[in-house]
Formats: structure tokens, C-alpha cells, sequence
């Protein structure tokens, strides 16, 4: 089959790999479109270190070609989106419903396998690393079957390709992690991939005050046709804290950092009203410091983190693909370039340089 491969830091090319066959309590899939994101750029970068070879890609979806032994719950022709979410079901985290977070699997996916510590990829009796247990961009993949969710058949694969990243994280981090509730005030620095989903989620449960702070006029512009009251398009000299106070009188309810980088991750905390809420969500600078004074905290301001909006990926996924299509999730809308496999290099050196989200759909 044909997939990207990573050799070393920063090259990625189309090659010729084996076909994996999916082990007892996996499923293999055949992709019809992965979403390009901004952290397969920091895994071929190397910013998040990677053992190599790899076949990036982590927002796959496409149509079960054939399960192993011992699957119950998936047949071959199911529609699937991949979740990067692994639980083992036994740890402390698993215990206490974080799945996310899970003890076993979460390690693993850094070490370029699958939860149980072994890849599916290869190449003749070369071991080829899985990255955060899909590696999409390829013609196939081997996922765990409680990695893939069964979805309407008759949603768009590439809309549903966004959900297994992107979308839930900007989903999630507003409806399950902050709990937004109608009327409150919200601030999201950063309207990529996920912070216009972050949009759409706040717009979804109510807020009535959407503020949205990018560099981009275009990017401000379409995530105003998704829901947002108020722009800030910044540059240096912005003073945002202001305008966001000038607005509000006391500071939101909740502030989203899509960026995640120090000035970012510092804005949001200080752009917090007291008593409320700043969630960290970007991935910018994975060694970023905050500088939290402490009479920031005496004023019971929280902050918190999440890793992919602390989903759960068998009941949101298809919650969110049935709102999208009742017309009230438009992620359609984030879709704004598409491109074919051997374009990989292109695509991943384009996040981020326009509005809205890539995607690679595969010939069906």
C-alpha cells in the first residue's frame, strides 16, 4: 500500500509498505480521507519527538476491509472515524472514565505503537511506527477495535475525518471539559482548526459573548459566519486584554488557548473574569511556561487543560456527525483544501497558511 513515511526530522515521502493485517481485537481499515493537522507538523518536525520510521496521520476515517478473531462489535463495510483516544479499561484513569489519560495506552502512542505495545506497519522485515494509534496517512490502517467508531453511513467520510482530532478537541473542551452554559461569555485566542470549532461549540451551547483573537482577518472572517459576536484581529500592538475588558467589564467566563504558547496561555489566564475558567487547549510550544501570579488565583480563577476535549470518542463522535447534519454543526464550512496522498509535503507545509482545515481523500 502506499503511505508517508518519516526517515528523519522534517522529510516525508510516498513509499510502498506492506499491507497490515489486523491482529485479534483489531480492525483494518481502508481510509477515505484523513485530516492534516497541526500536530503530525510538530511529529515531522520533531518538535515531538518521534522514533522513526513512522507513517504520520491521526484524523483517518474511511470504511472497515476486515477484523480480526475475536471483534464483536465491527463488521467489514462499517463506516468508521479513528480516535486517538485508547483506554485499557483496568488502570486508575480508565477506572474513573478518563480515557484519555489511561496509564498504559497514552505512553505507548508516544513510543510509536498501538496500546498493547506493538505496531501493525512494516516493510518486508522492516518495523515502521504507528503515530498516535492511526498513522492515516496511508491507504490502510490497523486500529484496536475500540478505536474505531461506527458512524452514520450517510455522512461525508472527510467531514467525519475531522472529528477524530481537530473538531472534538474544539468540541469537547467547550461542552465537556468547560461546561458552557447559555448566556456566559467566552474568548477563544486562535481560530484555526480548532478554535473554530471551539466557535461553533460555544455559539451551540448558548454563550451570547463569542470573542475570537487570531492574526488573520480571513480566518476572524469565517469564524464570524460560525458564530462569533466579536473579532480581534491582532498584531503586535494590540492590546487584546483591553478590548477583551472593554468588552465584557469584568473578564469572561471562559477563555480558550488554541495556540499554546506563553503570551497566549498568559492572555487567556488574565483575560479570565475572577471565578472563571481558562482552558488550555494549543499545543504551540509543548515546554511553554505560564506565569500565574498568585493574586490571580485568590481570585478562585481555574485553570485546566485537556487532552482531545476530554471526549468520549463512542458517544460524541456520532453526536457531533448528527448535528452537522442537521445543519447545526456546519464543519463542512472548516474544509477549505483538499489534496491527494502524494501531496503530503505540500499539505503539511499549508497548515496553517489559510482559513480553515486540509483534508487527503483517497480514491474510493
Amino acid at each position: 500500500m502506499k503511505a508517508a513515511v518519516v526517515r528523519e526530522p522534517g522529510t516525508i515521502t510516498v513509499e510502498d509498505i506492506d499491507i497490515p493485517t489486523p491482529g485479534p481485537r483489531q480492525v483494518r481499515v481502508r481510509l477515505v480521507a484523513t485530516g492534516v493537522c497541526h500536530s503530525d507538523v510538530t511529529g515531522l518536525s520533531g518538535l515531538v519527538p518521534v522514533p522513526t520510521p513512522v507513517v504520520l496521520g491521526h484524523e483517518g476515517a474511511g470504511i472497515v476491509d476486515a477484523v480480526g478473531s475475536a471483534v464483536t462489535s465491527l463488521s467489514p463495510g462499517d463506516h468508521v472515524v479513528l480516535s486517538i483516544t485508547d483506554g485499557c479499561g483496568r488502570c486508575y484513569q480508565c477506572q474513573n472514565g478518563a480515557f484519555g489519560l489511561c496509564e498504559i495506552s497514552a505512553p505507548r502512542q508516544l513510543a510509536g505503537t498501538l496500546g498493547d505495545g506493538t505496531t501493525p506497519l512494516s516493510k518486508g522485515s522492516e518495523t515502521i511506527h504507528n503515530y498516535l494509534l492511526q498513522s492515516s496517512f496511508a491507504e490502510y490502517a490497523v486500529v484496536p477495535e475500540q478505536c474505531a467508531v461506527k458512524i452514520r453511513e450517510d455522512a461525508p467520510l472527510e467531514v467525519a475525518a475531522l472529528l477524530a482530532c481537530g473538531v472534538t478537541t474544539g468540541y469537547g473542551a467547550v461542552v465537556r471539559k468547560a461546561r458552557v452554559a447559555p448566556f456566559a461569555s467566552v474568548l477563544i485566542i486562535g481560530l484555526g482548526g480548532v478554535g473554530l470549532a471551539s466557535v461553533m461549540a460555544a455559539r451551540l451551547s448558548g454563550a451570547t459573548t463569542i470573542i475570537g483573537v487570531d492574526r488573520s482577518k480571513e480566518a476572524c472572517d469565517l469564524a464570524m459566519e460560525l458564530g462569533l459576536t466579536h473579532t480581534i484581529v491582532a498584531d503586535e500592538s494590540t492590546d487584546i486584554l483591553g478590548e477583551v475588558m472593554a468588552l465584557t467589564g469584568r473578564g469572561v467566563d471562559h477563555a480558550f488557548d488554541v495556540v499554546g504558547i506563553s503570551d497566549t496561555m498568559n492572555l487567556a489566564i488574565a483575560a479570565t473574569r475572577a471565578g472563571g475558567e481558562a482552558v488550555l487547549i494549543g499545543l504551540g510550544d509543548v515546554m511553554a511556561v505560564a506565569t500565574v501570579p498568585l493574586f490571580l488565583l485568590l481570585s478562585e480563577k481555574r485553570i485546566t487543560g485537556t487532552t482531545n476535549g476530554s471526549i468520549r470518542p463512542h458517544v460524541d463522535i456520532p453526536a457531533i456527525l448528527d448535528l452537522f447534519m442537521e445543519g447545526r454543526f456546519p464543519v463542512d464550512k472548516l474544509i477549505t483544501r483538499r489534496y491527494a496522498l502524494g501531496d503530503i509535503a505540500t499539505a503539511l507545509a499549508e497548515v496553517g497558511s489559510g482559513p480553515g482545515r486540509g483534508v487527503i481523500t483517497f480514491d474510493e
